[in-house]
């Protein structure tokens, strides 16, 4: 089959700042890429699970030569941290699945103790204090 100058999402990132950091390493590289949904998802974070994350689209026949990039980039890092304990490099990873597609934020398990709660409805405000944590995008876990 022959490749056209079709343009493909190669992946998807919920943190845009990642995103960005990987089209760098991308045009570094000769290849040509953008960013769909950026401005809405660095704007309305609350967004991200709307649009689907910020998608890094290329032309298709660039795919391979991209996915080799990114898939020898995050190798790097993790060998890396492997070697030298932590790294400025360090990418946090879920402990469940081993994603890197991750993000420190309002947590999604155990988000509100009862005391919150129970103020909270009675006041009628959307909670006041929400624990934080790492969640994971691709197995949907929070983590420490």
């Amino acid at each position: 089959m022959e490749k056209t100058d079709r343009i493909v999402t190669l992946t998807t990132y919920y943190d845009p700042m990642l995103a960005e950091i990987v089209k760098g390493k991308l045009e570094a590289n000769g290849i040509s890429c953008y960013l769909a949904d950026e401005n809405i998802n660095t704007i309305m974070p609350i967004y991200n699970q709307l649009t689907g994350g910020v998608k890094l689209r290329v032309f298709e026949h660039d795919m391979e030569k991209a996915e080799l990039l990114i898939a020898e980039d995050s190798e790097l890092i993790i060998e890396n941290v492997k070697e030298e304990g932590t790294s400025s490099l360090a990418i946090r990873t879920c402990p469940n699945c081993g994603s890197a597609n991750v993000r420190f934020a309002q947590a999604t398990e155990k988000r509100v103790g009862v005391l919150t709660a129970v103020l909270s409805l009675a006041m009628l405000v959307y909670p006041f204090y929400a624990r934080k944590s790492w969640h994971c995008f691709n197995c949907e876990r929070d983590f420490k």
